[in-house]
C-alpha cells in the first residue's frame, strides 16, 4: 500500500465525520430559522407593546350605564313602576350579592377567574378559529372579556373586535381590580326577561331582591345567564330541561372548586321560576300614573324621554298604596256589568286638602288599550257639581245658606241674549227650600235664582279661587253656569272640592314628590305651597250645606262612609256622563264616567235606564272612601258658622207637580250591586219628607232649621238599591224626557242619583 493511500479504517472514519456534521447550507438555515422567530416574537412583542400603550379604553355603550327608571308610592319603598327604555336595569354593588351568588357566576362562566390574566389564550384562538372557518360561534371567554365585549364593544363576530376585546381586557385587568370587574360584569350582564344585571334578573325570575337569593336561586341565574333563549324554562319548549342540566352543571362546578358542601349540594331542589311579567311601564291602571309622571319630570326637569328612560331615577310620587288598590277594588265593585257597558270608562282620583298631593289615580282600565287618562285629560260637563261653587260664592257675598227661595218648574229668566227657561228635574215644583236643602234637592230653579241674585261672574271667580284653571272650557258668565256648563277634569274638579275640605285653602295638586339620582343625590323635592282660595268661615258654611246632599239626597247612595262625609252628584245633558265628587277632613275623591268618547249617551246600561251621577259613580266613591281610610282618625267638620245674611224666612216647602214615589232604601251594611240589585234612581232623588206633597205642611224645623250656630251632625245611611225601575218622565206638553224638550233630567228638582241634574241638561235652553 502506498503511503500516500489512506487506510480503509482512516477512510470510514472519515465518511463517519461527514455523516455527524450537518451540512453549513443546513447550520446556516437553522440559525436563521431560530432568529427569524426570535426576530417574530420581538416584533410581534414590540407590536403588543405599542398595541398595548395606544389602546384607550373606550366610553361605554350607549346602553352600559342605562339604569331603569323606578317609579315609588309615596312611601319611597314600595315600586309603582318604571321605565326601562328597552334595558331594565338597576345597579347594585358586589358587597349586595350574597358570596355564593358570586361563586355561582364564577362555576358558570369563568372558574379561574381571580387567576387569569383577563384573557383566554386558548378560548381566544379556539374562537377565532371557528370565525375564520365559518363554524359554530363560540365563545371561550373570560369573565373580563364578556364584560368588555357587553359594556365597551358589540357583539359583531369578527377579528378586529376580538382583537380589540383582548387587548381592551388586558388593560382592564391590569386597571382594575377582580372585584371591580365582577361587579361591573354583574350589573351590565344580560339574563332574558328583558333584565340587564343580577339584581333587576333576581326581580324578573324570582321577584325578589339579590340579597335575598338561595343558593339554588343563584345558581339558577348563574345557569340562565349563559343563553336565556335556552335556558328561561318559559321562553321554549324543552328549555325546561336545559336549564335543570345547566344548573347541575353549575352546583357540580361549585362543589369541584370547593364552594359548596356535597351534602348541600345533594338536598337541594331546582328554584320554581316565576311567571314572566310584562315589563313595560304603560300598563294596566299605573300605567296612567307612569305617564303622567313621565310629563311631569319633562315639566319639572326639563329632561327627554330618553333621559327618563335610562337615567335611573328613583321618582317617588304622592300615590299612597293603599288608596290605589282601594280604587281599583271599587271600580272593579261599582262599575256596571252586562249590556251596553263594554265602552263605559270610569275614573277616579283622590287629592289630599291643604296639601295637593294625588294619593290615588285611576285612569282607566288599561293605559296599552286606552292612552287618554280619564283622570286628567278627559274634559266633560261638571252638571251640578258646579252647584257648591256658586254657594260658595253667594255665602262669600254674604248670603246665609239659610236664606230660602220657592223653586217652581220652569221658571223663566231674562239674560242679555233672550229669555232662558229653567226646568226642575221631572218638571216638579218646589215650594220654599233653604238653599241647604235646595242642595241637596238640587232645584235647579233655586239655584240660577241664587246666581241671578249674587251674578254669574261671582260664580266663575269662586270656582277659579277654589282651584278650576280659568281657561276651562265652558267656564263663561252666561246665567246657567251654575248648572254645570264648564268642563274641567277630574282632578281639577276634585281638587276645587279639596280647598273648602282644607277650610278654604287651596293647593296644586301634584303627584311627583322627590327624585334622586341612581347614587342618592336629590334632584327633585316637591314643596306643596297653600294659598288663601276662600274665607275658612265660607267653606264652613257651604261644607255645611254639602252633608244634607250625604243625608238626604244622591249621597245617600254612596252608603255608610263610617265618618262625616260631603259631596255632589252631576249627570251632563243626555247622560253622556256621570260625577261624583265629595270629602272628608283628610281626603277629597272625585268619580267620573262616560260612554264613548264622551258624546254617547249612558242609556240602558247596567240594568239603568240612565246612569246618573248618584248611581255607580256614587258607589264608587262610597266604596272607595270606606276602604281608603278604614282605621284613620275619624275628623269632624267645623260647625256651620252662619257667614252672611238670611234673605227670607224658611217656610214649609210645597210640591207641586206629578212625583213618581219609590219606596225607601232599607240600610244595610255597606251597598251591593248584584244581577238583581244594580243601583237604582233612590227615593233621595224624589222630593222626601222634607218637600211632602201633602197639603199639610211639617213643621218648619222638619224642613229647614232655623239658623243656629251649630248644625246637626248628619249620619249618613247605607241603603242597599233596589232593583233598577227608572221610568223616564216627559216633559207636559212636550212628550220628551226632561230637559230634553226645554228642561234637563236631574237638573236639580231630580232625584239624587240623577246627580242633581245633568249638566248641560242643567243648561236651559230658550223655549218659544
Amino acid at each position: 500500500m502506498s503511503p500516500s493511500t489512506p487506510s480503509p479504517r482512516t477512510r470510514k472514519e472519515a465518511q463517519a465525520t461527514r455523516r455527524r456534521r450537518p451540512p453549513g447550507r443546513w447550520r446556516r438555515a437553522l440559525i436563521w430559522l431560530v432568529g427569524l422567530g426570535l426576530l417574530a416574537v420581538a416584533v410581534l412583542a414590540a407590536a403588543f407593546a405599542v398595541a398595548y400603550a395606544r389602546t384607550e379604553v373606550p366610553a361605554p355603550n350607549d346602553f352600559a350605564d342605562a339604569q331603569s327608571t323606578i317609579l315609588y308610592y309615596a312611601d319611597g319603598q314600595t315600586e309603582l313602576a318604571r321605565f326601562t327604555g328597552g334595558y331594565d336595569r338597576e345597579d347594585v354593588p358586589l358587597s349586595q350579592v350574597p358570596d355564593h351568588v358570586q361563586k355561582a357566576v364564577l362555576a358558570a362562566e369563568d372558574r379561574s377567574f381571580y387567576d387569569n390574566e383577563g384573557v383566554s389564550v386558548s378560548g381566544t384562538l379556539r374562537g377565532a378559529w371557528r370565525t375564520l372557518t365559518g363554524g359554530t360561534v363560540q365563545s371561550g371567554s373570560t369573565i373580563t372579556q364578556q364584560y368588555v365585549k357587553n359594556y365597551y364593544l358589540t357583539a359583531d363576530q369578527t377579528l378586529t373586535r376580538k382583537f380589540r376585546e383582548i387587548m381592551i381586557s388586558i388593560k382592564i385587568d391590569n386597571e382594575q381590580s377582580k372585584d371591580e370587574i365582577l361587579d361591573n360584569y354583574l350589573n351590565v350582564i344580560y339574563f332574558g326577561r328583558g333584565a340587564y344585571g343580577i339584581q333587576t334578573a333576581s326581580e324578573a325570575y324570582f321577584g325578589k331582591d339579590v340579597s335575598d337569593l338561595t343558593e339554588s336561586e343563584g345558581a339558577f341565574l348563574a345557569a340562565v345567564m349563559n343563553a336565556p333563549s335556552l335556558f328561561d324554562p318559559d321562553y321554549a319548549d324543552g328549555n325546561q330541561e336545559r336549564a335543570q342540566q345547566r344548573w347541575n352543571y353549575v352546583l357540580d362546578g361549585m362543589v369541584q372548586e370547593g364552594w359548596l358542601d356535597a351534602s348541600a349540594r345533594e338536598g337541594m331542589t331546582f328554584p320554581d321560576v316565576r311567571e314572566p311579567s310584562p315589563t313595560s311601564a304603560a300598563q294596566g291602571v299605573e300605567g296612567y300614573v307612569a305617564q303622567e309622571v313621565r310629563g311631569d319630570l319633562r315639566d319639572l326637569l326639563g329632561l327627554e324621554d330618553a333621559q327618563i328612560d335610562t337615567g335611573g331615577l328613583r321618582v317617588t310620587t304622592t300615590i299612597v298604596k293603599k288608596h290605589q288598590d282601594a280604587a281599583k277594588k271599587a271600580v272593579k265593585a261599582f262599575r256596571p256589568t252586562g249590556e251596553g257597558t263594554g265602552d263605559i270608562t270610569t275614573a277616579l282620583t283622590a287629592v289630599r286638602p291643604g296639601d295637593g298631593a294625588i294619593t290615588a289615580m285611576y285612569g282607566g282600565e288599561d293605559y296599552q288599550q286606552t292612552q287618554l287618562n280619564a283622570a286628567t285629560s278627559a274634559r266633560v260637563q261638571a252638571g251640578s257639581l258646579f252647584k257648591p261653587i256658586t254657594l260658595t260664592a253667594a255665602v262669600a257675598d254674604g248670603v246665609d245658606t239659610l236664606t230660602t227661595f220657592e223653586g217652581p218648574s220652569p221658571m223663566t229668566f231674562g239674560t242679555g241674549d233672550g229669555e232662558v227657561e229653567v226646568r226642575n228635574f221631572r218638571d216638579v215644583s218646589f215650594g220654599t227650600l233653604d238653599l241647604r236643602i235646595a242642595l241637596a234637592e238640587s232645584v235647579n230653579t233655586i239655584y240660577v235664582q241664587l246666581n241671578e241674585l249674587i251674578g254669574p261672574e261671582k260664580t266663575v271667580e269662586a270656582a277659579v279661587d277654589l282651584g278650576i284653571p280659568e281657561d276651562t272650557p265652558g267656564l263663561g258668565t252666561d246665567l246657567t253656569n251654575v248648572l254645570g256648563t264648564a268642563s274641567p277634569t277630574l282632578v281639577e274638579m276634585t281638587n276645587a272640592y279639596a280647598t273648602l275640605a282644607a277650610e278654604g285653602q287651596r293647593a296644586e295638586p301634584y303627584l311627583v314628590q322627590q327624585v334622586t339620582t341612581a347614587s342618592g343625590d336629590v334632584t327633585y323635592e316637591a314643596d306643596p305651597q297653600t294659598e288663601d282660595g276662600v274665607d275658612a268661615d265660607v267653606a264652613a258654611d257651604v261644607t255645611d250645606a254639602m252633608t244634607y246632599v250625604m243625608t238626604q239626597g244622591s249621597g245617600t247612595t254612596a252608603g255608610d262612609v263610617g265618618r262625616p262625609v260631603a259631596g255632589k252628584s252631576g249627570t251632563s245633558e243626555d247622560n253622556v256622563s256621570a260625577w261624583f265628587d265629595g270629602f272628608a277632613p283628610q281626603l277629597a275623591t272625585g268619580v267620573v264616567m262616560y260612554k264613548g268618547d264622551g258624546t254617547v249617551p249612558m242609556q240602558d246600561v247596567g240594568g239603568l235606564d240612565q246612569v246618573t251621577g248618584g248611581t255607580f259613580p256614587a258607589q264608587v266613591w262610597g266604596e272607595f272612601m270606606r276602604l281608603a281610610m278604614e282605621g284613620e282618625e275619624v275628623v269632624p267638620f267645623p260647625p256651620r258658622v252662619g257667614v252672611g245674611d238670611v234673605l227670607a224666612t224658611t217656610e214649609a216647602p210645597q210640591v207641586t207637580g206629578t212625583v213618581d214615589q219609590e219606596p225607601e232604601p232599607s240600610p244595610t251594611d255597606e251597598p251591593t250591586r248584584t244581577t238583581s240589585e244594580e243601583p237604582t234612581e233612590t227615593t233621595s232623588e224624589e222630593p222626601t219628607e222634607t218637600t211632602s206633597v201633602e197639603p199639610t205642611s211639617p213643621e218648619p224645623t222638619e224642613t229647614a232649621p232655623p239658623p243656629t250656630d251649630t248644625a246637626p251632625a248628619p249620619t249618613t245611611p247605607a241603603p242597599s238599591p233596589p232593583a233598577p225601575t227608572s221610568p223616564t218622565p216627559t216633559d207636559p206638553g212636550t212628550g220628551a224626557p226632561p230637559g230634553q224638550g226645554g228642561g234637563p233630567p236631574g237638573q236639580g228638582g231630580g232625584p239624587p242619583g240623577q246627580g242633581g241634574g245633568p249638566p248641560g241638561q242643567d243648561a236651559p235652553r230658550p223655549t218659544g
